[in-house]
C-alpha cells in the first residue's frame, strides 16, 4: 500500500518536499522563460487546468488507487531480494578467489565506491531494460499503458502496469545484488551507501534536482550536459508522438547511456514537443482496459485509436506519409487503421 503514502515516504518520488522541490524549479523556469512574454501567473503555469484536469490525468489519479490496491495484493518473491544474491555471490566469490583484496581501505572509502557504482549500475540497468520494452512485443504491450498518457504530470510516474512494475523492481535488485556481492567480497564485509531520511542519497539529491519534472508540461533543457545526463525535456521528447523522437532518450540519470548506444536526442532551450501519446494503443482509456487489454484478456478491437488515427482511417492510404509511424504501419493492414499490437521499432516510447 506504499502508494497511498507515497506524499510522506522519502523513498518515493511523489515525497512532498521533492514534489515542492520540483515546484521551485518550475517556478525558475516560469521567471526566466514565461513571464517575459506571456500573461501567465506563477500559480496559472504550475496547475494549468489544461493538464491537470485532462481525461488523461484524471485516468491517471484513478490508475493510481488501484494499482495502490494490486501493489499491496502482489507479494515479492523472496529470491528477488538484493541482500541474499549480494551475501550468495559474496560468499562465491571468496570460497573461489579467496578474501578480496581491498578490506584494510577505510570505511568512507568504501561506502564512497558502493554509492557510486550501485547507483551507475543501477541506471545501466533500468537503461536496458526500459530500451527492451520497446524492442520485445510482450514486454512494449505492458509499457504501452505508461505511453498512452496524453499530457504529463508527476503522478504519470505511476501509470505503469503493475506487471511492469514488478519487472523493473527485479533489474534493481539485480543490479543491486550484483554490485553489493563484489564490493562486498572486495571490502570483505557488509558495505551500505551513502543515506538522507533513510534511503539512497544520490537517488534523493536527483529527484531533488528535478526529476519529478521529467513528467510535466514544464520544458527544462540541460543543453550541452545532456551527454552526461537525461534532462526532463528528454524524458517528454521520449514521451512525444513525433517520428522524429521515437526511439530516444530511455535513460533515467545519466545520458551517457544514449549517448554510447546511439539513442541520444539532445534538445534546446525551446520547446519541441507538439503533443504526447501514441497514435494507437492496446487498450482503451480506463483502469480495466489498461490493466488486462496488454495481456490480451479484452476484447478483441477494444483498443484504443486516437483521432489522428481515425482521421487516418476515413481519408485513406493516399496520406499515408503524413501521417504518424504507426498510422502509416497499420494502413497497409485489412480494414485501414486497426489497433494492432506494434512493438518497439515500430512505435517507440519510454518511461
Amino acid at each position: 500500500m506504499t502508494e497511498f503514502f507515497a506524499l510522506a515516504d522519502p523513498a518515493r518520488r511523489l515525497f512532498w518536499p521533492q514534489l515542492l522541490a520540483a515546484a521551485v524549479l518550475a517556478g525558475l523556469v516560469w521567471w526566466v522563460r514565461v513571464r517575459p512574454h506571456r500573461r501567465t501567473s506563477l500559480v496559472q503555469f504550475l496547475f494549468a487546468r489544461r493538464v491537470w484536469l485532462h481525461p488523461s490525468a484524471l485516468l491517471d489519479y484513478r490508475f493510481l488507487l488501484v494499482r495502490a490496491v494490486l501493489a499491496a495484493m502482489l507479494l515479492v518473491p523472496a529470491w528477488w531480494s538484493s541482500q541474499k544474491l549480494a551475501v550468495w555471490l559474496g560468499l562465491e566469490l571468496t570460497w573461489a578467489l579467496g578474501r578480496g583484496p581491498l578490506g584494510d581501505v577505510d570505511r568512507g572509502w568504501v561506502i564512497a565506491a558502493f554509492s557510486v557504482s550501485a547507483f551507475v549500475l543501477n541506471d545501466f540497468f533500468r537503461y536496458l531494460a526500459h530500451r527492451a520494452s520497446h524492442r520485445f512485443e510482450p514486454l512494449w504491450a505492458i509499457h504501452q499503458v505508461h505511453h498512452s498518457a496524453e499530457v504529463l504530470t508527476p503522478f504519470t510516474l505511476n501509470r505503469t502496469h503493475p506487471l511492469e512494475g514488478l519487472l523493473m523492481r527485479a533489474v534493481s535488485a539485480l543490479a543491486l545484488g550484483l554490485c553489493g556481492g563484489v564490493c562486498g567480497w572486495l571490502f570483505r564485509g557488509r558495505v551500505s551507501a551513502w543515506e538522507i531520511a533513510g534511503v539512497d542519497a544520490l537517488a534523493f539529491l536527483w529527484t531533488a534536482l528535478g526529476s519529478n519534472l521529467r513528467h510535466s508540461h514544464v520544458w527544462l533543457s540541460y543543453g550541452k550536459w545532456e551527454r552526461l545526463f537525461s534532462s526532463p525535456a528528454q524524458h517528454q521528447v521520449h514521451h512525444s508522438r513525433e517520428a522524429q523522437h521515437h526511439d530516444t532518450n530511455f535513460g533515467e540519470v545519466l545520458g551517457v547511456w544514449d549517448w554510447l548506444f546511439g539513442t541520444l536526442y539532445v534538445t534546446s532551450t525551446e520547446r519541441e514537443v507538439k503533443a504526447f501519446g501514441l497514435a494507437e494503443q492496446n487498450h482503451e482509456a480506463t483502469v480495466t482496459s489498461m490493466l488486462l487489454a496488454p495481456l490480451g484478456l479484452w476484447p478483441s478491437g477494444a483498443a484504443g485509436t486516437s483521432a489522428a488515427c481515425a482521421e487516418a482511417s476515413v481519408d485513406g492510404a493516399p496520406g499515408a506519409a503524413l501521417l504518424p509511424r504507426r498510422c502509416r504501419r497499420s494502413l497497409a493492414a485489412p480494414g485501414g487503421c486497426t489497433p494492432t499490437l506494434l512493438g518497439p521499432a515500430r512505435a517507440s516510447q519510454s518511461r
